[in-house]
């Protein structure tokens, strides 16, 4: 099977998870634990089986080695049968199903880092190959943090002990799991997404980065660890360093190359609420008056790190590598991004306004048409999703005007770059 072939059907499993989790919300007053629900059928879904998948492809371009795709097959299938399993469990209250779901999710984890490590081992030198850490140190932190939701959702637990697991399961699969992949990733994927070439300080900015981002990420969990509030606002202070240290490089390639593309301003908006989430949630943990206090402080952040930064990343990031990887030529790759880039601008505006409301304090009324304008975005990326992939299905038309060369090198090298690091 060909890159295009496989990467259509493995992504096909990313949009499956994402319709889901819309239709989730579209019909949640009819479904216990609908807010469970919607968080992890995009996060442990949708998000997750997007990472595996990418994360994956990166480490074989970082590393110059590819692995096995067999590999690869065998751990996805064994993360959605776990994620399926652990939602199945959840709503029809079974613990085996839960704790087996749990286990087969971590494992899928472990597999990576085994897999990562080995292919490591055989690597060609390269200038970006460290950047594999952030997918390796991502990994580790799932597998608490699977074992922290598993306890929470199906063991009796006494109240405090059960608000110090509510802010260290997020803070081990969010901060720990999506936030070093998007780093890791982040280094190679916004120069790309801008059109532009990789910095050589690119290299640098990462390396400094990366004990920065995952020190902070142990520092906030042992927070609730210890039973120590303070700890979780030093980490997620550290976690927010982390940022900014990655975020000069960004800002510094986006005055070089303005983002034009809904992809690039995705991406943009995202990395601005994982900022300000990670700053919020330190304050307001090491403010309320105790655990519960804190807990309960955390959930309201929920729409904004899981809407904000995960769905945001990720649309954004898929409408830039989908076009690549289903290839066809520079002549459908180009419409196939068009097809993903149409109502970029608005799309992202109507979300991001959408969201900044919902957040507010505003009436309940005001949310609902707010969450259903942020939906409509978020939803609008899978119809153009099933789109291009129609489009890139399509053979390019015939040429009337042949593009100058200069142009049509430029296309190819920007649509490339991210294999030549």
């Amino acid at each position: 099977m060909n890159r295009a072939a496989w990467h259509l059907r493995a992504n096909v499993v990313v949009l499956a998870w994402l319709a889901a989790a819309a239709l989730a919300t579209v019909v949640h007053r009819e479904i216990a634990g609908s807010g469970w629900l919607m968080v992890h059928l995009l996060l442990l879904g949708g998000a997750s089986t997007a990472i595996l998948i990418w994360s994956q492809h990166f480490a074989d371009t970082l590393l110059r080695h590819p692995a096995s795709r067999r590999a690869l097959l065998a751990r996805l299938a064994l993360h959605n049968a776990g994620a399926v399993a652990v939602v199945v469990g959840v709503q029809v209250v079974s613990t085996p199903l839960v704790v087996v779901g749990g286990a087969a999710v971590a494992g899928a984890a472990v597999h990576q880092v085994v897999g990562i490590v080995r292919q490591r081992g055989h690597a060609l030198p390269a200038r970006f190959a460290h950047l594999v850490r952030y997918y390796l140190a991502a990994a580790v932190f799932l597998v608490p943090g699977v074992s922290c939701g598993v306890v929470m959702a199906r063991f009796p637990v006494d109240p405090e002990p059960h608000a110090r697991l509510s802010v260290a399961h997020p803070a081990l699969t969010l901060f720990g799991w999506v936030g070093p992949t998007v780093a890791g990733t982040l280094v190679v994927l916004w120069p790309t997404v801008l059109h532009a070439r990789i910095p050589p300080a690119a290299a640098a900015a990462a390396r400094r980065a990366f004990p920065v981002l995952v020190g902070g990420v142990v520092v906030l969990t042992a927070g609730p660890a210890s039973g120590s509030r303070v700890l979780v606002a030093v980490g997620a202070a550290v976690v927010v360093a982390g940022i900014a240290m990655l975020g000069r490089f960004v800002v510094a390639q986006a005055r070089s190359s303005a983002p034009r593309t809904f992809s690039a301003w995705s991406v943009a908006a995202a990395l601005l609420w994982w900022t300000g989430t990670t700053a919020t949630l330190g304050l307001r943990v090491a403010l309320a008056p105790d655990w519960e206090a804190a807990a309960a402080a955390l959930v309201e952040l929920v729409p904004a790190f899981v809407v904000g930064f995960v769905a945001q990343v990720l649309v954004g990031s898929m409408s830039h590598l989908l076009p690549v990887v289903l290839g066809g030529g520079p002549a459908v790759q180009r419409r196939t991004s068009a097809a993903l880039d149409r109502g970029g601008a608005a799309r992202v505006v109507l979300l991001n306004g959408a969201l900044l409301l919902y957040v507010a304090p505003v009436p309940s009324a005001v949310r609902v048409v707010t969450s259903l304008v942020g939906l409509g975005a978020l939803v609008a990326f899978l119809v153009l999703a099933v789109v291009a992939v129609l489009q890139s299905r399509r053979p390019a038309p015939a040429a009337t005007t042949p593009a100058p060369a200069a142009a049509e090198g430029a296309q190819r090298e920007a649509a490339s770059e991210v294999y030549k690091v």
